[in-house]
């Protein structure tokens, strides 16, 4: 099903629209089937998001000049724009029988005319279906290099996102550092407090990473209890603070077991930054060997691969 939810100069029309089929629509598309015949057949050709809306730009402009058109998904963070924005603008809800889609705008510098709209709206018809099967694609495989529990990225995407990331730096001459994290006596709260409630710690943590991270940083489930942090474009000094950020928000939540009342944890963190010369490997084994020294050092403090120890104050 497609609603039309605006179509403006920015917005003059605000009825809403519902169109199920094309004898339904006043007025009716203009389109040659042969023209619905190809877009249909290019849009099952791939699952990739991007790819699907270029064809599908591509193909409407024999029917309907548009500048830009742009699709999101506010459920899955999907989001991602084709040509270039323009004054004028009209949008439209996707959904089928079960599904959110998403939403669809399309733009351009002249206003959108009722055929014009008659058009787009046919044309639509064609890119429900390969847009849902993509967002499914999207989300299965974002599931794939996600840790269940946590929400963090598993071992399968730090492995791939690490290397990448590295080869970048190098290439364009950036720093690149990563931090290690360990829960202090974390058994301890799986004995004495339940696994359960062990689950919703590490949960609460990695919530309480993000927050501490720029959009650009990530953080990844390293194992058990161990969380890694890649932090892009940034030098020693930058990963320190980041670090102590992180230490500090960690030992300042509040945790409540509905029988044992409440309690806080602490955290261990080892910093290391990117020599020219290191691959994922050599930096992510720095930055456990700094972990190690700050558990050892009597934990809940920061140790840097290139600094002193940095014992906690707080």
């Amino acid at each position: 099903m497609v609603t039309r939810l605006q179509s403006s100069s920015r917005a003059a029309l605000t009825e809403d629209k519902q169109i199920a089929a094309f004898s339904d629509l006043m007025p009716k598309p203009d389109l040659k089937p042969e023209l619905l015949i190809k877009l249909a057949s290019r849009l099952q050709t791939t699952l990739e998001l991007e790819q699907i809306l270029e064809i599908f730009f591509s193909e409407l402009q024999h029917a309907v000049l548009v500048d830009g058109i742009s699709f999101s998904n506010s459920n899955q963070n999907l989001l991602h724009s084709v040509g270039k924005e323009g004054v004028h603008s009209c949008s439209y809800r996707l959904t089928t029988n079960k599904d959110y889609v998403g939403e669809l705008t399309f733009s351009r510098n002249t206003r959108f005319r009722e055929h014009e709209l008659a058009n787009i709206e046919g044309m639509i018809s064609t890119l429900v279906y390969p847009l849902r099967n993509s967002a499914r694609y999207a989300e299965a495989l974002a599931a794939a290099f996600r840790d269940p529990l946590t929400g963090a990225g598993n071992r399968i995407a730090l492995d791939k996102t690490l290397e990448r990331e590295v080869e970048l730096a190098k290439r364009h001459g950036l720093p690149l550092s990563v931090l290690m994290i360990d829960l202090d006596d974390f058994k301890n709260i799986n004995d004495h407090y339940g696994h359960a409630m062990g689950d919703t710690v590490l949960k609460q943590v990695v919530d309480c990473i993000a927050t501490c991270i720029r959009q650009t940083d990530m953080c990844f489930r390293y194992g058990g209890e161990e969380f890694l942090v890649m932090l892009a474009s940034a030098d020693s000094t930058d990963a320190h603070r980041v670090a102590e950020r992180i230490r500090l928000a960690i030992k300042k939540v509040c945790f409540e077991h509905n029988k044992k009342g409440k309690f806080n944890i602490t955290a261990s963190l080892g910093s290391a930054t990117m020599y020219p010369s290191d691959t994922m490997h050599t930096l992510t084994e720095r930055a456990d060997e700094a972990l190690y020294k700050a558990k050892n050092n009597g934990r809940n403090q920061v140790v840097t691969d290139r600094e002193e120890i940095m014992l906690a104050t707080n």
